[in-house]
Order: C-alpha cells, then sequence, then structure tokens
C-alpha cells in the first residue's frame, strides 16, 4: 500500500492537504506572532470549519518570505465530528482562503504518516528573468543584469550536485547539526526570457537554494570561474560564497514521499504559468 493511501474503511486517518500559495506577501509557511502566514491562515480555516476547536498543521518544510509553492504538503488530524467529506472540505477551504493560496486537493493517509518527516526529497526550481521587467515578473523572478551564459552554468554547477557538506551555501550554520545534503540533479532551462534553474534532491538548508544561485549567479555575470564554484564548495565557509539571492523567484514544486517519483521529476513549464 502507497504511503499516501488507506483503505477508506479505515477510522484512524489523518489528512494531507496539497498547496499552492504566492509567498509575495507573505511572512512563510510557519505561524509568526509578527506576521501572517500561509500555515496561520489555514488553520485559522480549518478551526472554523471543525466548529472552533484547535487545528495543527504540519508542513513539509518551512518555506521563507516571499517564497512560492506549487506543491506544498501538509497535514492534519482532523476531529471525530463534525465529519467533512473531503471534496467539501476542499471547497469550503478555498472559499475561506485568500486567492493567493489554493487547495489544490485533499486525501486520507495512514495516521503515523508526517508531511516533514516522511519526505525523501524536494525538487525547487529558481526563475531568472533575462528580458524586460514588467509590473508583474519581479513578484517571480529575479531580473538578471546578464545574458545568461548556460554553459558556464552548467559546469559550475556540476560539483555540486552529489552528497557534499554545503556549509559555504547556507545561512546560520551553527543552528544545523549536519550540512551534509545529496542534490540528485540541477537543470537549466529556458522559457523565453526566463531561466529556470530546479535543484532536486534529498532536502534542503535554510536559504540553501538561494545561496547557490546567488554563486551561479556570480559565474554567469563573470564574477566568479566554474572552478572557483567547487572550490567554495570544499572550503566549508559562507564567507567565501557571493550573496543570498532574493526570495521572490523560489518556487517549491513538488515533494517527494515515493522512491520512483525523485529521478523522473522535470520542469514542464514556468511555475507561475497558467
Amino acid at each position: 500500500m502507497s504511503i499516501l493511501t488507506i483503505d477508506p474503511g479505515e477510522t484512524d486517518k489523518r489528512l494531507l492537504l496539497e498547496i499552492s500559495f504566492d509567498g509575495y506577501r507573505y511572512g512563510g509557511w510557519q505561524i509568526q506572532s509578527n506576521n501572517i502566514t500561509i500555515q496561520g491562515l489555514i488553520q485559522d480555516a480549518l478551526s472554523k470549519l471543525y466548529a472552533g476547536q484547535p487545528i495543527k498543521l504540519v508542513g513539509s518544510s518551512r518555506t521563507d518570505a516571499g517564497v512560492h509553492a506549487v506543491g506544498f504538503i501538509a497535514d492534519f488530524l482532523p476531529p471525530a465530528a463534525p465529519r467533512i467529506p473531503l471534496d467539501k472540505l476542499k471547497k469550503a477551504l478555498n472559499r475561506r482562503l485568500p486567492g493567493d493560496i489554493r487547495i489544490r486537493a485533499v486525501r486520507t493517509v495512514p495516521v503515523e504518516f508526517s508531511a516533514r518527516f516522511d519526505a525523501i526529497g524536494k525538487a525547487y526550481t529558481y526563475v531568472i528573468n533575462s528580458g524586460a521587467e514588467t509590473p508583474f515578473s519581479g513578484h517571480y523572478s529575479w531580473l538578471a543584469r546578464w545574458q545568461p551564459d548556460l554553459e558556464k552554468m552548467r559546469e559550475a554547477a556540476q560539483p555540486l550536485i552529489g552528497t557534499h557538506d554545503f556549509s559555504s551555501f547556507v545561512v546560520e550554520r551553527k543552528a544545523i547539526d549536519s550540512a551534509v545534503r545529496t542534490i540528485y540533479a540541477i537543470d537549466f532551462q529556458l522559457f523565453g526570457q526566463y531561466l529556470c534553474i530546479t535543484f532536486v534532491g534529498n532536502g534542503f538548508l535554510y536559504k540553501m537554494i538561494r545561496c547557490l544561485v546567488g554563486t551561479l549567479e556570480a559565474v554567469a555575470a563573470g564574477r566568479l570561474t566554474p572552478a572557483q564554484v567547487k572550490t567554495i564548495l570544499e572550503h566549508r565557509d559562507r564567507t567565501r560564497a557571493p550573496e543570498t539571492c532574493p526570495p521572490y523567484g523560489l518556487f517549491l514544486m513538488k515533494v517527494f514521499y515515493e522512491k520512483t517519483e525523485t529521478p523522473r521529476f522535470k520542469l514542464e513549464k514556468l511555475p507561475f504559468a497558467p
């Protein structure tokens, strides 16, 4: 039986939400005392649907302020009553949430399932705009000051693929026990004037992808050579890497729970395309 499905006749259940959101005007996923967050808005909406009972959502990751998601996953234990059919729960949530947060699917999963701890990988895409800025593109991409040299960027990305200590590409290194992660693939695709850099890995550290994109941008702009990227990685020192790039071009595309999904992921269109 798949980890994401259970027999409809089982009484012990947890509910999984697949969520898309535009993070531009929010303080990220996780609840904060001084900011509006995705988790806070969805929890409040769920609590109202369940007659004021408290709901605790567990998210698959903690997206930063301004970061978007196409396929974010969260789970919660529903109260015994009232019982709300899944299709009605999805519709009711979407009626109560702002238009920039949408519930894409609601599914039943085993009670022991954890959106966070059962995830075996994630795919993120960062969007760089190499053309003219528009009133809208700044919400979903980083405006480049150069024309992308894809060959140099691909060469620079090669040493980053595999299992490494990514201490040079993480903010607040002292807050984590280990900076070792595995990147399975880094893919570069052009969609018109937009360059999409997609990272698929078993997990990513705080602001790690934004640090990596900042380094690849420095290569494209001629401030670093591809060989220097490997040196920066090996030094395990954040001060040796370029600045972190802005959050608005970053999208969480998919969270993986089945081993067969991870190697097959391929970006098919711009993350913000309809």
